[in-house]
C-alpha cells in the first residue's frame, strides 16, 4: 500500500509537467508558420512576451522538429525539461471584449519612452483587428467584392519576383487583369535572363480554365478565412494570420500550407492576392520562391502606414491621461479612432 502510495505521489506531479509541456508543444506548432514567415528577428520582436517563446525557438532549431517518426512529439516534450519563466502574454489571436492589460503596459512604457513607435502602433492595431476602435466611415476606394469570387478590377495587375535557388535565377513575371465576372482573361509577361515571355489565358474562382494548369496560385477567390482549403500549386489549407509587410503597408494575411509543410502561401485577407508563396524540398535541398513586389490593387481604406507611420507627439499627452485614468477607455477608443479615420494619425 505503501509502495503505490509513493508511486502515485512521484506520478502525478509528472503526469502534469508532461500535460504542461503537450500544451507547449502544440502552441508552438501553431505559432511556427508565422516564424517561417517572419524570420527570427521579426517574429522575436511580435511575441517577446509570450512565455514559451523561447521553447518554441528551442524545438524549431532541434532536428526532430521536422521529423516524421512516431516518437517525435515524445522527444521534442524531453526538451521541454526547463520550466520557463512565465511573462506578460501579448496575442493577437486572442481577442476580447475589454481592453487587454498589455496594451496599456506598452502605451505607458511608450509614452515614458522606454519603447519605439512600432509597439505602440501594434497595440492600436490590435484594437482595430477586435473591433474596439472604429476607422470605417472615412474617404476610401475599396473595391467591394462578392464572396468566392475574385477580388479584382479591369487593369488591376500583380508583380512578382520568383527565385530558384538551384539556379539563382530570377523571373519578374506580370499578370494584368481584365474585366471582372466568372471568368477573367489575364495578360501575362515573364522575364528572364534569357527571354520575355507573353501570353493570355482565363481564369474563375477555381483556377486555369483550359491548358495543363487547373490552378491559379497567385490569386484566390475571397474570404480568405482560417481552416480553408484551396486548390493551388498544391492542395494548402489556412492555418494562421499574419501582419505582412508590403512596402508601406501592413497588411491582415492567412497563412496557407500544403500537408507536407513544404510548400506556403501567405494571402492577401482583402483581395486574395498572394503576397508570398515558398516551397522548400528538404530532400533536395532546393527552393523557389516568389515575392508580391507591387500591384495597383490595394484599396487605400486597406493600407496601414508602418515605414512612414505618423503619430504626433502631443498624443502622448492622451495616453498619459488614459494609463492615469483621467479618461475612460471609451473615450480614449473614440479619440484614436477620430484621429485614424481623419489621417492625423498613422500607423
Amino acid at each position: 500500500m505503501l509502495a503505490s502510495l509513493l508511486i502515485l505521489a512521484v506520478s502525478t506531479p509528472l503526469a502534469f509537467a508532461s500535460s504542461d509541456q503537450e500544451k507547449t508543444l502544440k502552441q508552438c506548432e501553431g505559432l511556427y508558420p508565422e516564424f517561417e514567415t517572419l524570420g527570427k528577428l521579426k517574429f522575436l520582436e511580435r511575441y517577446m512576451h509570450q512565455p514559451n517563446i523561447r521553447s518554441c525557438l528551442t524545438l524549431y532549431n532541434d532536428i526532430a522538429w521536422f521529423s516524421e517518426d512516431s516518437d517525435r512529439a515524445d522527444r521534442l516534450i524531453a526538451l521541454l525539461a526547463e520550466p520557463i519563466t512565465p511573462k506578460q502574454v501579448r496575442d493577437r489571436f486572442d481577442r476580447t471584449d475589454s481592453i487587454p492589460q498589455w496594451i496599456k503596459n506598452d502605451a505607458l512604457r511608450w509614452y515614458q519612452g522606454k519603447e519605439l513607435d512600432n509597439t505602440y502602433s501594434y497595440g492600436i492595431r490590435f484594437l482595430i483587428n477586435s473591433k474596439m476602435i472604429d476607422i470605417s466611415g472615412g474617404t476610401s476606394d475599396q473595391t467591394l467584392c462578392d464572396p468566392d469570387r475574385i477580388c479584382v478590377v479591369k487593369d488591376n495587375y500583380i508583380r512578382y519576383s520568383i527565385k530558384y535557388s538551384q539556379s539563382n535565377d530570377i523571373t519578374n513575371l506580370t499578370h494584368t487583369f481584365g474585366d471582372p465576372g466568372d471568368i477573367i482573361a489575364i495578360s501575362s509577361a515573364e522575364t528572364t535572363k534569357k527571354e520575355k515571355i507573353r501570353d493570355n489565358f482565363h481564369i474563375d474562382s477555381d483556377g486555369i480554365i483550359g491548358g495543363t494548369k487547373q490552378y491559379y496560385r497567385f490569386v484566390h477567390k475571397i474570404p480568405s478565412e482560417l481552416g480553408v482549403k484551396i486548390n493551388s500549386a498544391y492542395e494548402i489549407k489556412t492555418a494562421n494570420e499574419v501582419v505582412f509587410p508590403f512596402k508601406n503597408q501592413q497588411r491582415d494575411a492567412v497563412v496557407a500550407w500544403d500537408k507536407t509543410k513544404q510548400y506556403q502561401e501567405v494571402i492577401d485577407k482583402q483581395t486574395g492576392i498572394v503576397l508570398f508563396a515558398k516551397y522548400t524540398d528538404r530532400i533536395k535541398k532546393t527552393q523557389w520562391s516568389a515575392d508580391l513586389t507591387d500591384t495597383n490593387a490595394f484599396s487605400k481604406e486597406t493600407k496601414i502606414q508602418y515605414k512612414k507611420m505618423s503619430i504626433p507627439s502631443w498624443i502622448k499627452g492622451t495616453v498619459k491621461w488614459w494609463v492615469g485614468g483621467e479618461i475612460s477607455d471609451e473615450e480614449y477608443l473614440r479619440t484614436i479612432g477620430y484621429l485614424l479615420k481623419n489621417d492625423v494619425m498613422r500607423i
